[in-house]
This record gives structure tokens, sequence and C-alpha cells, in this order.
């Protein structure tokens, strides 16, 4: 589906209709435009947190995460055996 968008002199879009009622967006919805090597890819709103992982660059990698999980587990278990 193609649909044509028109900014407004407010720099507002309006979704049309179709558009609203394939995707369920109402009003106070958020809509998150990503810009891509093709041009920009609007996604309407996430359901749950879940949905939200990795939409962020992690600091570390998922094997360093995970060697800071055990290190930290680790240091815990010392401290509470002593």
């Amino acid at each position: 589906m193609t649909e044509i968008l028109t900014i407004s002199q407010r720099g507002q879009v309006t979704l049309p209709v179709a558009l609203r009622v394939e995707y369920s967006l109402k009003a106070g919805d958020k809509i998150f435009v990503e810009k891509t090597k093709d041009g920009y890819l609007l996604r309407g709103p996430k359901k749950n947190l879940l949905e939200y992982a990795g939409c962020l660059i992690p600091a570390y990698s998922v094997e360093e995460e995970e060697e800071r999980a055990k290190a930290g587990l680790s240091k815990h278990v010392l401290e509470d055996g002593e």
C-alpha cells in the first residue's frame, strides 16, 4: 500500500484512515520515524515493553554482558559465603 502524506504549514502530517484502521492507531499514539537507506520507515506504537528490546545500541555484546553478569554473581556468592 502506498499513501501520499502532506505536511501542513505547522509541520503536521495526517495519516489516512486506511492506515489508522489497519494498524489500530488512535489519537495520542506514537509513531516512530527511522531513516533507512531507501528513505523513511514509519513504525507504529509498541504494545509492550519487551517489543522495545534491541531498539537501542547495546554498550556491550551479549557475550560481554554474560561475562559481566557471571563476574557479578561470583563476587556476590563469594561475599555472601564469607
